[in-house]
């Protein structure tokens, strides 16, 4: 299974609560065992089908308990209640995608036993049923499986389960997401189904009375906070929302910048998107790029599935040269300009010029855009540690973007800030991909004045020669003293960085005092590691926070998760 393919990017608190888990489960099917095999009611059943029996209605309890929460982690504006709360320190509430991975997973393996058990207690009874038609069973294998309600109604769920599972896989996501999206709805069929699985009554004692689990009183519980989280979306859907600009960026990544007065975040959140003409039902989460300071909520999206190149079509994103004729090259595609009443007035405005951006088309209509959120991410909390490190990778920038755009504001207009110190790592795969947030970085950088920013940027790709020789062609050109490539102060490096030799260094300046100069040396100093970015890289900076984190120095290192 690709859930436990490397579990080396597990962190203890996953290992505990999957030990956890796996104990409850324990406990569940021993309790669900004993409690048929111990009542001298069921005589009637436990004597010819023992076993069978034992194992099937000890997996049915597990599967009831699984069959539950499983909406639980997807409720996000609950998740969001409870990230503020302590629970947040017992369980890793930050990576509900993961549990609810967990529960599936555990919902299959449930399933098999429970299923497996009742095949052969079906087996059984046929064979008790045509050795003695008028002895306690009354029905044949097939009429068992195919016309009583738990046989109609395991059946509908298994098939429910095998499309659901098999287009849940993350390569038939990448290849079709629709395939996941609306398979994935049976989930409701599924449960469904399972909420009226005993109404038949198999399982009855000596005197002809039911004794089943009522697992539609559990599954209730789950459906209700689900059915009141879909409420709360719909009516927060239906808040006043307009799309006011739209910019293509280079390497196929489309910013839009939206206007919703009801919208309330804070930096490093993520919202989920809807644009209608693009698909009516489906709703895929962004990481909210802009700063909370700002008049607009913008999002950066790259094309690289079907949703996201429908929404580029439907955009209409062309390639325009600068300086061309008609609207300007450097005028993005916007709807009405909306007025800044009743928001805090600013005593300097962040300047981004997005000079080298190619713009979409003004030959379209805006389209209708839709917002859900903002929820809770781990990015968010940076403003609670004194240093920071943020690592990016891709379009893993983007959560990022709003951080630093959020700590521009608040170090330009006096506000408290308790970050001092950022160590910000932007890794790209190839040059284009740096002209995403350029100018803003560009902007940022020479500005700060209470926090001290220090920019890495990482370019992994191999150069093609015509990059070589623009390169050396304007090597010599007066930037200021910055980099060739990007105009920053910043030198930008080619290869992955060494995070390990990073880490060292970084630790060793805050030991010896010339990291923060006039900061004393308390009993434990935390660097909090922001990443946001692609698993194996995930990977490798978990394992050098945890083998750097020494002499005084911990480094607590933190994912983006979707």
């Amino acid at each position: 299974m690709a859930l436990f393919k490397s579990l080396e990017t597990w962190t203890f608190r996953r290992y505990a609560f999957f030990i956890t888990w796996f104990i409850l489960h324990v406990v569940l099917f021993i309790f669900g065992v004993l409690r048929v095999k111990l009542d001298k009611n069921l005589y009637n059943l436990n004597i010819p089908l023992n076993y069978s029996l034992w194992i099937a209605r000890g997996g049915g309890i597990c599967l009831i308990w699984d069959c539950s929460i499983i909406l639980l982690p997807v409720c996000r504006n609950i998740l969001r209640i409870l990230r503020v709360s302590f629970l947040n320190r017992l369980i890793p509430i930050d990576e509900n995608i993961w549990f609810h991975k967990i529960t599936a997973y555990s919902i299959l393996v449930c399933t098999t036993i429970h299923a497996t058990g009742h095949y052969v207690n079906f087996y059984k009874m046929d064979r008790l049923y045509r050795q003695n038609p008028n002895g306690e069973f009354k029905l044949t294998a097939a009429e068992l499986l195919y016309k009583s309600p738990a046989g109609i109604t395991g059946h509908i769920m298994l098939l429910c389960m095998v499309l659901m599972y098999t287009t849940a896989k993350q390569t038939q996501r990448n290849k079709s997401f629709e395939s996941f999206w609306y398979t994935h709805h049976l989930a409701f069929v599924f449960l469904g189904a399972l909420m009226f699985h005993g109404i038949g009554c198999i399982v009855k004692d000596a005197d002809g009375v039911c004794r089943g689990y009522l697992s539609y009183r559990y599954i209730a519980i789950g459906y209700c906070l689900y059915i009141l989280e879909r409420f709360i979306r719909v009516w927060r859907t239906r808040q006043d929302t307009r799309l006011v600009k739209a910019i293509q960026h280079p390497a196929g990544v489309i910013e839009l910048q939206i206007q919703k007065p009801s919208f309330k975040y804070k930096p490093g959140q993520y919202m989920f998107v809807n644009v209608p003409d693009v698909s009516k039902y489906q709703w895929h989460p962004f990481t909210i790029t802009s700063s909370p300071f700002e008049d607009f909520v913008s999002v950066h999206i790259r094309q690289v599935g079907d949703w996201t190149r429908a929404l580029g079509t439907r955009m209409g994103v062309e390639k325009e040269e600068r300086g061309g004729s008609g609207r300007g090259a450097n005028q993005p595609a916007s709807g009405p300009k909306l007025n800044n009443k009743g928001r805090q007035e600013k005593k300097t405005e962040l300047v981004d010029d997005r000079g080298e951006e190619i713009r979409v088309s003004s030959a379209f209509s805006m389209p209708d855009i839709k917002i859900d959120g903002p929820f809770g991410a781990p990015t968010e909390d940076v403003f609670d540690h004194e240093i920071v490190v943020l690592v990016g990778s891709g379009i893993g920038v983007t959560p990022f973007a709003s951080i630093l755009r959020d700590i521009w504001y608040r170090a330009n207009n006096n506000m408290p800030l308790k970050t001092k110190r950022i160590e910000f790592y932007w890794v790209c795969r190839d040059l284009a991909s740096l002209k995403w947030f350029q100018s803003l970085l560009a902007t940022i950088e020479p500005s700060m004045s209470h926090v001290k920013l220090n920019i890495q940027i990482y370019c992994t790709g191999v150069m093609k020669p015509d990059q070589h020789h623009n390169i050396a062609l304007h090597l010599h050109d007066d930037f200021g003293g910055g980099d060739t490539i990007t105009g920053l102060r910043a030198l930008t490096n080619f290869g992955r960085p060494n995070f390990g030799a990073i880490f060292s260094e970084l630790r060793q300046g805050i030991t010896n005092g010339t990291y923060m100069p006039g900061a004393n040396q308390r009993l434990l100093v935390d660097v909090a590691v922001f990443f946001c970015g692609p698993g194996a890289m995930a990977k490798s900076l978990r394992k050098e926070s945890r083998l750097q984190s020494k002499g005084g120095v911990q480094f607590s290192f933190r994912k983006e998760h979707f």
